[in-house]
């Protein structure tokens, strides 16, 4: 009976730390299944609810604030369009789903390393054995050098977190602005399209008058065959622009995240800029290091970086582990104990990674200047593409003009049968393709307008005014 009285006891140690211990695991996660068929995938595809989006709308995370609402009835506007993508592009879901592995990082970044907990039995087997015990061992041992990069190691995962969370801001912020070009791109077809449908339908008119006139003998085989040949060209032109005015919808929709099918109605209030207004540039370059995403995210990771580069520098110290310990020999001496482990740094004295992480972080402080020399130069050259396209547009307007006061000339002499009819055709083609090539440099202003936005970073109105607009109001 005396031989099992240290057994009992440390049996009854270990009970007690077995109760000290069952409260944490009653915190452990289970498992959840989700399984991954083509029903969810094509539930997910699926063409939202208006009601569903207003909801999602709502609870949307964006390091910026939202003014536009979705206001079905009245049609689709570049605004919506931006909102849209947001709620509903897969890409973005799965990018905004890093967020939840950077949370991740940070939660296990300040978790610190469990106890280990070792036992030994040693039983006696052979040799002279009256008056010996069976022998035990108990230990208990932590890493005590963790404490020491604890504080840095938490501050980069946190630093880490925040630039992944503005990096997802700024791929936000991309996809909504490619969802806006998009958009006018498919506004500027449409409007095409309108414009060669009116111009075919009255050539066609035209061409049906001219052919019961020379069914009648009142006009002439070069009449007629200029007149037919006129309408051919509007035929040819409004079915390229049909095609074009496809593509730039499916365009919108695979932007939008919705399905081809999708019947899209464009706002009665959108249309494209002849004149813009804008900021002075060195605002707009002032305004882009503090409000572009992308820089801001680089900054977060380079303070991250630097946190993990004192971490490094830190963890040169010789990992030291402390533990106590409890046992008794075969003799049934018993012994309690402290000890300590250090490793000692010969050959190992984490050089390797502190030469990694500075390499990183001068990686990113390169990284860094790069990308605001990119910015800057986008930002020129939008600027100067806006500036060339203000001039063209206004020339475009003064030769439409003045071809549609030629064309109305000629009109009058043709019906005199004083002008030549294959110039008058010609004429009338030319100011077709004139207006709707007026049309795409509108298309395109505005689409450099939006490219300026990009590489600012903040929401350029098409009218800007000094006095009263600050940077707050140009926050998007």
């Amino acid at each position: 009976m005396i031989a099992l009285k240290p057994l009992n006891r440390r049996y009854w140690y270990l009970l007690g730390i077995a109760a000290v211990c069952l409260p944490l695991f009653t915190g452990c996660e289970s498992y959840t299944r989700r399984p991954l068929t083509n029903g969810v995938v094509k539930r997910t595809l699926s063409a939202p609810v208006w009601k569903h989006l207003q909801m999602r709308l709502a609870h949307l995370r964006l390091p910026w604030r939202l003014h536009t609402r979705l206001h079905p009835n009245r049609g689709l506007t570049a605004g919506e369009a931006a909102v849209l993508t947001l709620i509903l592009n897969p890409n973005l879901k799965a990018i905004a789903d890093q967020r939840g592995i950077a949370s991740a990082n940070l939660l296990q970044a300040g978790i610190l390393s469990n106890p280990v907990l070792s036992d030994s039995t040693d039983f006696v087997t052979g040799g002279f054995r009256t008056g010996t015990f069976t022998g035990y061992g108990l230990g208990l041992n932590w890493n005590l050098t963790q404490l020491i990069a604890y504080k840095n190691r938490v501050a980069a995962a946190r630093y880490q977190k925040g630039s992944i969370d503005l990096d997802i801001g700024w791929q936000q912020w991309q996809y909504a602005m490619a969802a806006r070009i998009d958009f006018w791109r498919y506004y500027s077809s449409e409007a095409q399209l309108h414009e060669a449908h009116l111009a075919y339908r009255e050539l066609a008119k035209n061409e049906h008058i001219q052919r019961i006139a020379y069914s009648k003998g009142l006009s002439t085989l070069l009449d007629l065959s200029a007149a037919t040949t006129s309408t051919q060209q509007a035929q040819s032109l409004l079915l390229k622009l049909e095609q074009d005015s496809h593509v730039a919808k499916l365009a919108l929709l695979q932007s939008l995240g919705l399905p081809a099918y999708t019947v899209i109605h464009i706002s009665r209030f959108a249309h494209l800029p002849h004149q813009l207004i804008l900021p002075p540039l060195p605002l707009l370059h002032k305004l882009m290091l503090t409000h572009r995403l992308d820089l801001a995210a680089l900054r977060k990771a380079y303070r991250s970086q630097d946190q993990t580069l004192r971490k490094a520098v830190l963890e040169q110290f010789p990992k030291i582990n402390i533990g106590f310990r409890q046992a008794s020999d075969t003799t049934n001496v018993h012994t309690t104990g402290f000890g300590v482990s250090v490793d000692l740094p010969i050959f190992d004295r984490n050089q390797g990674q502190i030469a990694i992480a500075r390499a990183t972080r001068k990686m990113l402080f390169d990284h860094y200047v790069a990308r605001v020399f990119d910015a800057r130069s986008q930002l020129d050259s939008a600027a100067q593409n806006i500036h060339a396209l203000q001039i063209r547009i206004t020339a475009a307007n003064r030769s439409i003009e003045s071809l549609s006061r030629l064309e109305s000339i000629y009109n009058e002499a043709l019906k005199q049968g004083s002008a030549d009819v294959v110039t008058y055709y010609r004429l009338v083609n030319h100011l077709i393709s004139q207006r709707i090539r007026l049309i795409q440099l509108r298309q395109q202003l505005e689409e450099n307008r939006i490219a300026l936005e990009l590489a600012a970073g903040v929401i350029i109105p098409r009218h800007y005014r000094p006095p009263s607009a600050s940077a707050s109001e140009l926050h998007p």
